[in-house]
């Protein structure tokens, strides 16, 4: 993928975000594209990580440990309920949730299971993610009617979201910044991206940001929330319209309806919560040493703990 990153970019304004109850693309609408797993992407084999997207509910979740899966918190979720991978896949088949506990300071939830993953993600511990090509997985939306430009202007800001599928999709982007204290990771939904140009929608949370390092691709990001709502005026009331758009100058946006806002000029962005910011607690949750893949990471001793019941 060719594009101009925003290196180092910090997003000062955290407003107009809605939490992502399905990629789609800058290229086309085609909601078979990008189904299957990726093969390779940007020099780097992407099958292995596209495997270890497991179905939970009507999101995604991602193995971390033996034991243990990562995923949003927000998608909300019960004890008994069921991760399951598909046929062909390293972890193939269901396995039974037992336990959880939420990050106290983000939207990140640890569950654990009954049985045992054969594969699992390695984390991105650097801080360094800004600039970098990342893969993004999501369940839910196709890409939707085109939104065009206010005041009865007909040039093409975007696309609504479309039809809800359910179906498992990923798509590329790049790293563009950090938002909320460098809490998230911001990606942006550019008209100069690549052929797999990605952007969010509802059906997304949950869903895995990979990025590379070294010969790996490795877990960096939980897909969290999106900009919008949208309305073409301060006169609308409801719930505006929800899209994904390259080119958001002149359009309002609402915080919960309450209020509306010139929404920033430029492209809609989409956030995860930053994995390499939460280090400290994922340890403090998985009482084992982390693997990568299927390669014992020697000299990491973690204490114990059993996460709590919420």
């Amino acid at each position: 993928m060719i594009r101009v990153a925003l290196i180092g970019l910090v997003f000062s304004v955290f407003l107009f975000l809605q939490p992502l109850h399905a990629v789609f693309f800058f290229s086309d609408g085609d909601p078979s594209k990008n189904t299957t797993a990726p093969g390779v992407v940007d020099g780097l084999n992407a099958d292995d990580v596209w495997g270890l997207q497991g179905s939970f509910g009507s999101f995604l979740g991602t193995p971390i440990a033996s034991q243990y899966f990562i995923t949003a918190k927000h998608i909300g979720g019960s004890i008994g309920q069921s991760i399951t991978f598909g046929a062909g896949t390293a972890n193939e088949g269901s396995y039974v949730t037992v336990d959880f506990e939420d990050s106290p300071t983000t939207d990140l939830r640890i569950w654990k299971i009954s049985g045992t993953f054969v594969q699992f993600a390695e984390m991105y511990t650097d801080s360094n993610e800004a600039g970098k090509e990342l893969i993004v997985f999501g369940r839910g939306r196709q890409r939707g009617e085109e939104y065009l430009g206010p005041g009865g202007s007909e040039d093409l800001r975007g696309w609504e979201w479309g039809a809800a599928d359910g179906v498992k999709r990923w798509g590329e982007n790049v790293v563009a910044g950090y938002a909320n204290s460098g809490s998230l990771l911001g990606a942006t939904f550019s008209s100069s991206g690549g052929s797999n140009e990605a952007m969010l929608s509802v059906g997304d949370s949950g869903g895995a940001v990979f990025i590379q390092d070294d010969s790996t691709w490795k877990l960096a990001g939980i897909n969290y929330a999106v900009s919008g709502s949208y309305y073409s005026n301060t006169g609308v009331n409801g719930s505006g319209v929800q899209a994904g758009l390259f080119d958001q100058t002149g359009i309002y946006s609402s915080t919960n309806n309450t209020g509306f806002a010139l929404s920033s000029s430029g492209p809609g962005l989409f956030y995860s919560t930053r994995i390499s910011q939460e280090q400290t607690w994922i340890a403090s949750v998985i009482p084992e040493p982390t693997v990568t893949g299927l390669v014992l990471l020697s000299g990491l001793a973690l204490l114990p703990r059993r996460p709590r019941r919420r």
